[in-house]
């Protein structure tokens, strides 16, 4: 009876260990596929969430990162949302960044990116336009 107790006590445990690793991963929210850099010029990559007032992504919006690095070098990546208003952009050198996102029927928006944030999606709401 102990081996079985025992059995059941493990089960129960890693099962409770993989339920709590990722609790608000849905197929809408999936794991975050940025990276901060991890030295001054370092490669990073930003994971973005688009969505309207109400919380609804918004589907092709366009992103671009603008980097301008400590050397002097200029950088960028771009990509559009997809269905669930996520876009990832390609990695780059990182500097200081200047995110802007414009969608059709939407408010454009720019915004300064602390490239030590990277390693949390970033999330932006878009102003629809009157």
């Amino acid at each position: 009876m102990s081996k079985f107790l025992t059995v059941v006590l493990i089960v129960a445990a890693a099962f409770s260990i993989a339920l709590a690793q990722e609790p608000s991963q849905t197929p809408n929210n999936p794991p975050n596929l940025g990276r901060a850099p991890t030295t001054e010029n370092g490669i990073g990559r930003l994971d973005l969430r688009v969505v309207d007032e109400d919380g609804n992504p918004i589907r092709n919006a366009y992103a671009k990162l603008e980097s301008m690095r400590t050397d002097g070098y200029f950088c960028e990546s771009w990509n559009d949302t997809d269905e669930r208003g996520i876009a990832v952009l390609p990695p780059i050198h990182m500097g200081t960044l200047k995110l802007k996102v414009k969608a059709k029927g939407y408010h454009k928006f720019e915004l300064d990116v602390p490239a030590s944030s990277l390693s949390e999606p970033v999330r932006v709401i878009l102003q629809k336009k009157s």
